[in-house]
């Protein structure tokens, strides 16, 4: 019988019993609080063992507030490395800048919005889960480096070592694949109390990481949003990037009502830095719930298809943009169709339609509609997976493509 996944723990702070509970309703379903109305008390929290994964700290408390509570976390090796975002009315250039010149990650200002504490939260972990991953797995590199040179100078077993590492580095991708399985959303239903529509979505990486992915949420009561995209690589340089990518496109469509100002925002970001010269292209949508309105901005990606309810299937949203990551300050445009009861709006990588069969021959925009159509009446779920079975039998056991589908069908 599997263990219960432990909880994360966020330590809330602030001197206001009431803004605690608020914070503590938005984040309790998914995290373990620990809650402090004091400086004092939060440091105690803090040097707990172990200690809160995530800490959200209010500036203005009396005898010592959220700036030395930060100060002193960030002095103290115990504490140093903890995220801290701080939350509070304070909402001058000066006040932000003082908050992340002391070491916070984040500020956000009240009064909250719930969605968008999440998203940080949410986001702000994912970026220390892979800092962690990536300093976990470079000691445990080097550790195999001491152990395998030492093994080959005391036995000289050239085949035997090379056996062995090979191994050893196929163990730490399995667990690299495994991280980044959990990452992506793959429980479905997503939303089993919205009857309106119909979603699912699956990756099939070629290599055990790969550098598709896709994601969905709902930036507001009435807005899903909707992400598919592909890395310009594969392994685990492009998983981290994959990682990096999906983080920075939710948290900052949490706070802009426009897809194309998303993905311009995110691709400065991605830009900065970039010495290894990896792109992402993106397909991004805004799903109007009530309405069927769909917004969308092309970085790049495959067009989108519209499967009408009798299977009959066009391109939409062919027009695109740069990937990103290629050049700051670009701009990309937006596209809109209202999506009609019974219509399906199919996303996918093209890892989908330039799968390869032995005899070289590509799987096709052609093929993929022709499912589509046959396939008509099946729940996304499986239609999907029947997609997916049709691309293994194709490419007898030649994937060298990442796989990836995110399917929305209007219900009503």
């Amino acid at each position: 019988m599997n263990e219960p996944v432990q909880k994360q723990t966020v330590l809330i702070v602030d001197d206001t019993p009431t803004n605690i509970q608020v914070l503590m309703e938005t984040l309790k379903d998914d995290y373990r609080i620990l809650a402090a109305v004091t400086g004092q008390r939060a440091l105690k929290l803090a040097a707990s063992d172990p200690p809160p994964d995530i800490i959200l700290l209010d500036v203005m408390m009396p005898d010592m507030d959220g700036y030395e509570v930060c100060s002193r976390l960030k002095a103290d090796a115990k504490t140093r490395d903890i995220p801290i975002i701080f939350i509070t009315a304070k909402s001058e250039t000066q006040d932000e800048t003082r908050g992340l010149e002391l070491g916070a990650v984040d500020y956000i200002t009240k009064p909250i919005s719930p969605p968008v504490v999440q998203a940080r939260v949410k986001g702000h972990l994912e970026l220390k889960a892979a800092r962690e991953f990536l300093k976990n797995q470079n000691v445990i590199l080097e550790q195999r480096v001491e152990e395998r040179t030492r093994e080959v100078l005391k036995l000289q077993q050239v085949e035997f070592d090379l056996r062995a590492a090979k191994e050893k580095v196929e163990n730490e991708l399995n667990i690299a694949a495994q991280i980044q399985k959990h990452i992506l959303p793959s429980r479905f239903p997503a939303y089993p109390d919205r009857n309106e529509f119909d979603l699912f979505a699956l990756m099939q990486p070629a290599l055990y990481v790969g550098g598709d992915f896709y994601d969905f949420f709902f930036v507001d009561d009435d807005t899903l949003a909707m992400v598919i995209a592909d890395v310009s690589d594969k392994g685990i340089p492009a998983a981290m990037f994959m990682m990096v990518s999906r983080t920075l496109i939710n948290s900052l469509a949490v706070d802009h009502s426009s897809p194309s100002i998303v993905l311009a925002k995110a691709n400065n970001v991605l830009c900065q830095n970039n010495e290894a010269g990896m792109f992402v292209t993106v397909f991004l949508a805004f799903y109007e719930v009530s309405s069927g309105k769909l917004t969308a901005t092309n970085a790049g990606h495959s067009a989108a298809l519209l499967v009408d309810s009798d299977g009959s299937s066009s391109e939409w949203a062919s027009t695109h943009g740069a990937a990103l990551g290629f050049m700051e300050d670009l701009s990309y445009k937006e596209e809109t169709v209202e999506l009609e009861a019974g219509q399906t709006l199919f996303l996918y990588t093209d890892g989908v339609t330039e799968a390869t069969s032995s005899a070289e021959q590509l799987f096709g925009l052609d093929k993929l509609r022709g499912i589509l159509e046959e396939k008509r009446s099946f729940s996304l779920d499986k239609l999907c997976r029947d997609i997916q079975a049709r691309l293994t039998e194709f490419q007898r056991g030649r994937q060298f493509d990442d796989i990836t589908m995110l399917a929305l069908k209007r219900l009503r």
